[in-house]
């Protein structure tokens, strides 16, 4: 396999998914996934809904919001839905204000006077990365908008097909829940979220309904299962007990189990807790990289044929506070293209 040069911006070339009449593309940096996001909302033409946990009020941030503006005033209907503590600075912004005016809807998840009324719920944060247009294409994955990410590697699908209605109704699901609606209704839209689509499935993880942790059922399941490899990244580790045991349970058994970190991520005081995990994983057979060109801050699963692309970070927070999403795949040709991009990774890392 040759690699190509990590320093470079790479996307896939838009493929067909092989169960039916959907598309699909990679984009490993944020220097290809930003401009693909402001494609993708630039090209709406009845609807966007987007959700984020960091959408800073900076130069990107400000880019995004403007084009947002635009597509409102062109006679879009936007819903933008950010987390209150991860964009805490966006709705109080000129380009937050601006939106609003143009006809724009911006809702804040899970504000201080929630936490204030509810400390249990109100703790819950709105970690998704998606962008939803037309009901029929969408991105989602890890990347925030924050000027300090331009240089990150990062990871973001863009698809279109039958499985965006399902992503929708999740959506609808969150929007329901920041806007006050009852949880009955918000209880019968997830439920159409469940649905996958040929080879497809979107996963939701709700620390609201703790029975709907789709993503960490389904990764703890394939972890359990996997028969001759395993290889996961994610910016922050500090693993559920289960998934620890899964993890080294496969190693015992005689799987390849990799793990690719950060070498130095954004937050210094976990990489004390992440170092610890990966020495004691690396302990125990589990093949541990830090990754050197920057920040790596995908959130990635390749287990045997089955692969996944999420905002699920291996920590406490994505299984007990945080909203997440998910598009899990058994094609052979996404998986394929994570693996050699996971390669490529590996070569420009260290060895714990």
């Amino acid at each position: 396999m040759s690699c190509t040069n990590p320093e470079i911006p790479q996307a896939t070339p838009i493929a067909p998914v092989p169960a039916g009449p959907s598309q699909w593309q990679i984009f490993h940096y944020n220097e290809t996934i930003w401009p693909a996001v402001l494609e993708l909302c630039d090209g709406a033409r009845t609807s966007l809904a987007i959700e984020q946990y960091i959408f800073a009020a900076d130069i990107i941030g400000t880019r995004l919001m403007d084009v947002l503006t635009k597509a409102a005033r062109r006679g879009v209907h936007v819903r933008l839905l950010v987390d209150a503590f991860g964009s805490a600075e966006l709705a109080r912004s000129p380009a937050g204000a601006a939106f609003r005016q143009a006809g724009g809807e911006l809702v804040r998840y899970n504000p201080l006077s929630r936490l204030l009324r509810n400390p249990i719920s109100g703790m819950h944060r709105l970690h998704r990365k998606s962008v939803i247009a037309d009901g029929r294409r969408m991105m989602a994955g890890g990347a925030c908008y924050s000027d300090r990410m331009a240089d990150w590697r990062d990871t973001m699908v863009r698809i279109e097909g039958p499985i965006v209605p399902a992503a929708l109704a999740a959506f609808e699901t969150a929007w329901a829940y920041a806007n006050g609606i009852s949880a009955r209704r918000s209880r019968s839209q997830s439920a159409e979220a469940t649905c996958g689509a040929g080879h497809w499935n979107y996963l939701t993880s709700d620390p609201v309904r703790p029975a709907r942790q789709q993503i960490y059922q389904a990764l703890l399941s394939r972890l359990r299962d996997a028969e001759t490899s395993i290889d996961l990244a994610t910016p922050y580790l500090f693993p559920y007990r289960k998934i620890w045991s899964a993890l080294t349970g496969a190693r015992q058994r005689g799987v390849r189990v990799r793990l690719l970190l950060p070498a130095v991520s954004d937050h210094p005081a976990i990489d004390l807790v992440s170092q610890r995990f990966a020495a004691a994983l690396a302990r125990r057979g589990v093949e541990v990289h830090g990754y050197l060109p920057g920040m790596m801050h995908a959130k990635l699963a390749i287990i045997d044929d089955w692969s996944m692309v999420s905002s699920f970070n291996l920590d406490m927070l994505s299984i007990g506070l945080n909203v997440e999403n998910g598009l899990a795949t058994t094609s052979p040709a996404f998986r394929a293209v994570l693996a050699d991009q996971y390669a490529c990774d590996i070569a420009t890392s260290r060895r714990f």
